[in-house]
């Protein structure tokens, strides 16, 4: 049977059909080719009836052959159609066979396609058997197994069982119509198959919408109309598919961003957990080197201890008061050390004790004793009578110690050092204050960190860059908080401030 993409859209006059309304494809319906396929789109099944009964009945009046092949469901519309009396007649005559559609192609069908030669088997037999009612008259089939085959999702058999019955209609001679419902078509993808059912067929017919248009203008206008919306989807189609190319290409970027992103947070999770690992390791260390340097030193500064108070010669004592000197510095540093690895691997310096304690005392008792220990230089010592505050003794002349002891080292050696004692409001301020080079701005953010030093040290260092990380820790202990200010116009200027209570 050849295949012909055709709209046969020549109106023709009414005929004494099933109904008085107009059709497109009424001339085809009253006279089909005896080697014609033909198709039929529609909406309702309304005008499905309404199609099929014109060609049925323009059948009955010609004296043809009539199969049907439909649901039981279309097969009471169509002789509702025709006539119940009318359909019932035919069929007890034989003009007239109606089968069942998923009856008839379950009998063919292996898996999820047809079988062709099953398929030939089937109509033959069906043919042969209307031919023994009227032998010699024309043959009138109406089907819509590829219809069901459409609905059910499987729209390759649909398209393999049209080409099968085009085959069909080069060994038997018959007129067959076909109908498909518009809704199998309605998504953006199915452009393509719908043309492929129109090619296999001779003569397309279109839906009530505008097959049932009577003026042959109106009909133009309505051709142009769908040619408008044709072309107005496929370009909607096209930007959207654009659009759709864009979103998986920014889809696919931001994947390869998101995972730079995860192998980069690998990465610093890695640097980090070895930082830390290094970390523990080095405090640890400290610690092993703080506690094992104890044991020695304190031999050598009790023998030095002893030899002093037994000097036989002048100039022994003065060798071993320079021993017991560098040994008590170096066990202060031993003691940062061993606070250093407290403070860092316990995360703080805790605090074994806090009483009420006479603060002016205890800074008094620390400024003598660097007063004694470096006579060359000037502390003044300023407060606001008695201090009172609830602290640690030991920890707190710790601070003392170190903040004293770091403006000795950096401070203008021909200025005073003034240390300074108040009660200000609900708090107790300790202030040391020393004239000289201002530290640098790029390292005030690093001068409470363990081993860093605020500015450049004047002279001999007399310790590790420890002390204002400890001092800072004990502060924090206390719930207080420690301050700096540093300037080359008025020096630089600590201050601690502890709650009273």
């Amino acid at each position: 049977m050849r295949k012909v993409v055709m709209a046969n859209v020549i109106e023709f006059p009414r005929s004494s059909g099933a109904s008085a309304r107009s059709h497109v494809g009424e001339a085809f319906l009253a006279d089909p080719g005896h080697h014609s396929h033909a198709v039929q789109f529609y909406e309702h099944d309304e005008f499905l009836y309404e199609t099929v009964g014109k060609f049925l009945l323009a059948g009955l009046d010609a004296g043809d052959r009539l199969l049907v092949i439909a649901t039981p469901a279309h097969r009471d519309g169509f002789k509702r159609e025709l006539g119940v009396r009318t359909a019932d007649e035919a069929i007890r005559s034989g003009q007239l066979i109606m089968l069942d559609a998923r009856e008839t192609l379950a009998k063919f069908m292996i898996g999820d396609m047809p079988d062709p030669d099953l398929f030939k088997d089937v109509l033959a037999r069906v043919i042969a058997t209307t031919e023994q009612h009227r032998p010699g008259t024309r043959l009138r089939a109406y089907g819509e197994m590829v219809d069901l085959l459409w609905r059910d999702g499987n729209s390759n058999a649909a398209i393999r069982l049209e080409e099968l019955w085009n085959d069909a209609g080069a060994v038997h001679e018959f007129s067959l119509l076909c109908a498909y419902v518009m809704g199998n078509f309605y998504k953006e993808g199915d452009a393509a198959r719908f043309m492929e059912v129109c090619r296999n067929h001779s003569h397309v017919i279109p839906t009530e919408e505008f097959a049932e248009i009577d003026d042959a203008d109106a009909r133009l206008r309505e051709i142009s109309l769908l040619q408008q919306r044709a072309r107005a989807l496929e370009h909607e189609i096209k930007h959207r598919k654009e659009l759709e190319h864009a979103l998986r290409d920014a889809l696919k970027e931001r994947s390869l961003i998101e995972e730079d992103l995860r192998a980069c947070l690998k990465r610093e999770a890695e640097a980090r957990a070895h930082a830390e690992a290094s970390d523990a390791f080095k405090h640890m260390f400290l610690g092993i080197l703080g506690h094992d340097l104890r044991n020695p030193l304190s031999t050598i500064l009790t023998t030095a201890r002893m030899m002093a108070m037994r000097e036989s010669r002048p100039d022994d004592g003065k060798k071993l008061r320079r021993i017991i000197s560098s040994g008590d510095r170096m066990r202060r540093m031993v003691d940062q050390i061993l606070d250093v690895t407290r403070a860092k691997l316990a995360s703080g310096i805790a605090i074994q004790c806090r009483e009420d304690q006479d603060l002016v005392g205890l800074v008094s008792r620390i400024v003598d004793e660097m007063r004694a220990a470096r006579p060359d230089r000037v502390i003044e010592l300023e407060t606001d009578g008695a201090v009172q505050g609830r602290v640690d003794p030991d920890r707190f002349e710790q601070v003392v110690s170190n903040l004293l002891g770091n403006a000795v080292t950096h401070g203008d050696p021909d200025q005073p050092i003034r240390v300074g004692l108040t009660k200000r409001g609900h708090v107790t301020a300790l202030s040391v204050h020393n004239r000289g080079a201002a530290i640098d701005p790029a390292f005030m953010a690093l001068l409470f960190d363990p081993f860093k030093r605020g500015g450049q040290p004047q002279g001999r260092s007399e310790g590790l860059g420890l002390g204002l990380y400890i001092s800072q820790c004990i502060v924090a202990a206390h719930g207080g908080k420690i301050e700096v200010e540093s300037s080359t116009e008025l020096g630089t200027r600590f201050e601690v401030t502890l709650p009273q209570s």
